[in-house]
């Protein structure tokens, strides 16, 4: 894995121009082109509850569907709530991905190993966190921002969100002038 700004592993062709992005929402110019129904957009904060379980806000519940999966995000940093559509897309990319390369089949295997299929909401709306992704990226954490990423709905504890929020602003020049040279 090298980084140079985003982080990435080289591999071929996918996630976008000859790499897999890493980075959820670097989706411009890749053959990968996540469903355009999920709109997930948005950020709530909700407590995890004593059994682990948090609540899906209403804005989400119907773009994720009656099952869905969850998993580590791409850049294994985080928890990620996926429409099937999208996660299939994914596994489908990784599985495309030359089985020899030490490298890829290590990120492979930590992804898999965090996921979990065929989630469901209980009748309050309310999902278990499975307790490897909440002890591996959430640690003790009270509260979770849920916030959309498009086409999947991101898990991280409250207190980090508000850092990476302050960060953001901080480097606010920095990411327009980043815009502005990089794109039409």
């Amino acid at each position: 894995m090298r980084d140079n700004g985003d982080k990435e592993l080289d591999c071929g062709y996918l996630w976008g121009k000859g790499r897999i992005a890493l980075n959820d929402s670097e989706n411009s110019g890749s053959a990968y082109a996540p469903p355009q129904d999920y709109n997930f957009f948005g950020s709530f904060t909700h407590s995890i509850d004593e059994k682990g379980r948090i609540i899906i806000p209403n804005a989400y519940r119907m773009a994720l569907g009656e099952t869905f999966s969850i998993g580590p995000t791409r850049s294994i940093n985080g928890v990620a709530l996926y429409p099937n559509k999208v996660f299939d897309q994914i596994l489908s990319e990784l599985n495309s991905l030359n089985p020899r390369d030490d490298l890829i089949t290590q990120y492979k295997d930590m992804f898999y190993s965090l996921s979990t299929r065929d989630m469901q909401k209980d009748a309050q709306g309310r999902i278990l966190l499975p307790q490897k992704l909440r002890k591996t990226f959430l640690e003790n954490a009270q509260d979770v921002e849920i916030k959309g990423s498009y086409n999947i709905i991101r898990i991280l504890d409250a207190t980090k969100a508000a850092e990476n929020e302050k960060n953001f602003f901080a480097n606010l020049p920095t990411v327009l002038e980043h815009l502005r040279n990089s794109g039409p």
